[in-house]
C-alpha cells in the first residue's frame, strides 16, 4: 500500500509518517521532496516555478519510483508531501490506482494559527517560505479530489496515527 500524506506546510505530515512507519508492517518513508530537489536542481533556471508539482518530471519520477518500490520490493510506502495540484494526483496517485496498487491519499488539515505555530516550533522564522504559503497550501490541498481529511488541531500524533490505521485497515499494522 502507498499512503500519500498531504496538507499545508507545517501541518504535521512528516511527524505522522514517522509515527506510522513504526506501526505499519514493512513500511518505509519515501521523500518526494528529494525527487523535487533533483529535478529542479538539474535545470539551469526554474522554468516551471518553485513548487515541485509544476515540474512534469517530478510527477513522472515519483510515480515510477513508487511503483518500483512497491512492486519489486513489497514495501508499504508513506509519502509525506504537500499535493496542491489535481494534475499531480492524476499523474501519480490515480496512475498507481489504475496499476492496481492500493494507494490512499490522507489530507491533514489545521487552522492557520496552529500551522503557523508548528512552523515556528520547528525552528523556522516568521515570514519564511512555508509560512508565507500556508493559505495557498490549505486551499490547494482542499481542491484535490478524493482523499481522507483529518483535522490535526488539538490531536496528538498518536491519535492521528490511530485514525489513519483505522482508515487504511488493520492488514498493514504490525
Amino acid at each position: 500500500m502507498i499512503i500519500w500524506i498531504s496538507g499545508a506546510y507545517g501541518v504535521g505530515k512528516s511527524t505522522l509518517a514517522e509515527a506510522l512507519v513504526e506501526k505499519i508492517d514493512n513500511a518505509m518513508i519515501f521523500d518526494a521532496e528529494e525527487v523535487g530537489n533533483a529535478v529542479r536542481g538539474n535545470y539551469p533556471t526554474e522554468p516551471y516555478g518553485v513548487i515541485f508539482e509544476d515540474y512534469p518530471l517530478w510527477c513522472e519520477f515519483n510515480y515510477q519510483l513508487l511503483k518500483d518500490l512497491h512492486t519489486n520490493f513489497g514495501y508499504n510506502i508513506l509519502v509525506p508531501m504537500t499535493m496542491v495540484r489535481q494534475n499531480s494526483y492524476d499523474q501519480i496517485v490515480k496512475r498507481l490506482l489504475e496499476d492496481g496498487i492500493e494507494t490512499k491519499l490522507i489530507i491533514l488539515e489545521g487552522t492557520y494559527q496552529s500551522i503557523h505555530d508548528r512552523i515556528l516550533a520547528r525552528g523556522e522564522e516568521e515570514g519564511c517560505w512555508c509560512m508565507e504559503n500556508i493559505e495557498m497550501a490549505r486551499a490547494g490541498v482542499g481542491s484535490v479530489d478524493g482523499g481522507y481529511h483529518i483535522t490535526t488541531d488539538g490531536r496528538t500524533v498518536d491519535e492521528l496515527a490511530e485514525t489513519v490505521l483505522k482508515y487504511i485497515g488493520e492488514e498493514c499494522a504490525k
